[in-house]
């Protein structure tokens, strides 16, 4: 269960095995076991959310990275499988993430509520885009068919 989704259960009393079976489940399918994913966002509470839905599909996450200067080092220097971006980082933008993710060789996505215009998702009309806010589900499916395409 993701962060937003413990929250929810513990303030509405709902029992969580009710949402926990679905999730693991759903999940399931994804295989992520021991993909190492890049997580950049500068929202906290999204990250820890994207965070445990990738740790829930067994990826290990490398990060969050919350600004644009964490992002590169950890893009540089991390051995990953992937990476989710978001487009905006305060305001500066992840165009150079993405550059460096190329130039490696890493499948990245776009989670962002950015407008189709932006000019980075213009610079890579090929990569994927979820649109904020995706859902734990949508994030892991992405990530694991950049992977699974990727190799």
């Amino acid at each position: 269960m993701n962060f937003i989704e413990k929250a929810f259960v513990s303030v509405s009393n709902v029992p969580s095995g009710r949402h926990e079976g679905k999730r693991r489940d759903a999940f399931s399918d994804a295989r992520l076991s021991g993909s190492r994913v890049l997580v950049v966002e500068d929202d906290f509470i999204i990250a820890l959310d994207v965070q445990s839905s990738l740790e829930e599909a067994g990826a290990i996450v490398v990060g969050p990275a919350f600004t644009l200067s964490q992002a590169l080092e950890l893009a540089r220097r991390e051995n990953v499988s992937a990476a989710t971006l978001d487009l905006r980082l305060g305001h500066e933008s992840a165009a150079s993430v993405a550059a460096v993710l190329e130039e490696r060789h890493i499948p990245f996505i776009f989670c962002t509520g950015q407008p189709v215009g932006d000019p980075v998702r213009r610079a890579w009309p090929h990569t994927k885009v979820l649109s904020k806010p995706a859902s734990g589900h949508e994030i892991v499916a992405a990530i694991a068919e950049i992977i699974r395409t990727a190799h």
